[in-house]
């Protein structure tokens, strides 16, 4: 099954272990538990053969998408001697890794032409990034020759069988008419899903990100996640499907200097199973 055609919504797993062997038992303990979908970066397996990939590919019948992201990502991750590549040399490895057997890629909105947030991934440079208005969305481009670049990707992607997840981690509170524009950038390039990532840093905030659900299942646009960094999106991340998004990340452990604000899978789970909303809400189907 693609990723594409899976029911909506869905609980997807990243999995951020440094060697197969870890990738395939947290990948099968995440499943148990629930998970659907899987996200592995290659460069914490070390940019596995097709042998590797092969490995990976027959642990599940679940979708499993690759990304490749900056090398100053995985510093974040404490990951150590993770290869710099350039924007080129990464899509090159998730265009191989379709090629190999996997489902699907995760590519940055601002591919060819990068548009960086906080100077570094702590907290405190979040929020004073978020703070700051005269700071930007990140990970946007509208140059046009990036975006040439990126749908010629994304078409090598589907020629070969695969479904392409844009993705913009913004590092600021996405008011309903930013979402939608980011989306529109996305499904106008190919994006089969749109992961959209902004900043909450208040109550307040995370209910006008809910509310920003709503004005996206209005539009047509590629199924998406909209999500945010912040301790409110403990809230908000397990109710997001419930108001439009199409997948909700999770984990099947807390993990030292780990993601805590993503829910457990089994919680995530039962909070989709127990509550009563598919009688009120119709999720996004998108396009």
């Amino acid at each position: 099954m693609s990723l594409s055609d899976l029911t909506r919504p869905f609980l997807c797993t990243s999995l951020v272990e440094e060697s197969i062997e870890e990738t395939i038992s947290t990948l099968k303990t995440a499943e148990y538990q629930g998970a659907e979908a899987f996200e592995v970066h290659l460069p914490l397996v070390d940019y596995p053969d097709e042998k590797g990939l092969e490995r990976l590919r027959s642990a599940t019948n679940c979708p499993i998408y690759v990304t490749c992201r900056r090398d100053e990502f995985y510093e974040l991750l404490g990951a150590e001697n993770v290869i710099s590549l350039d924007d080129r040399e990464r899509m090159n490895r998730l265009v191989e890794a379709i090629k190999a057997g996997m489902d699907g890629i995760d590519m940055e909105l601002d591919t060819f032409d990068r548009q960086p947030g906080p100077d570094s991934f702590t907290q405190a440079a979040i929020d004073a990034y978020a703070a700051d208005q005269s700071s930007d969305p990140a990970e946007i481009t509208d140059d046009p020759d990036a975006i040439a670049a990126q749908r010629d990707v994304v078409n090598r992607v589907h020629n070969a069988g695969g479904d392409v997840v844009f993705s913009s981690h913004t590092y600021k509170h996405l008011k309903s008419s930013d979402a939608a524009a980011i989306a529109e950038r996305m499904t106008d390039r190919g994006a089969d899903l749109c992961k959209i990532v902004g900043v909450d840093r208040t109550l307040e905030e995370g209910l006008e990100t809910l509310e920003t659900h709503l004005q996206l299942n209005k539009m047509d646009c590629a199924p998406y996640s909209l999500m945010a960094i912040g301790a409110p999106s403990r809230i908000i991340r397990p109710l997001a499907p419930m108001f439009g998004s199409a997948w909700v990340f999770c984990q099947p452990n807390l993990i030292p200097g780990g993601f805590h604000d993503w829910p457990l899978v089994e919680n995530a789970r039962e909070v989709l199973r127990r509550i009563d909303w598919r009688t009120v809400h119709t999720p996004h189907e998108g396009q």
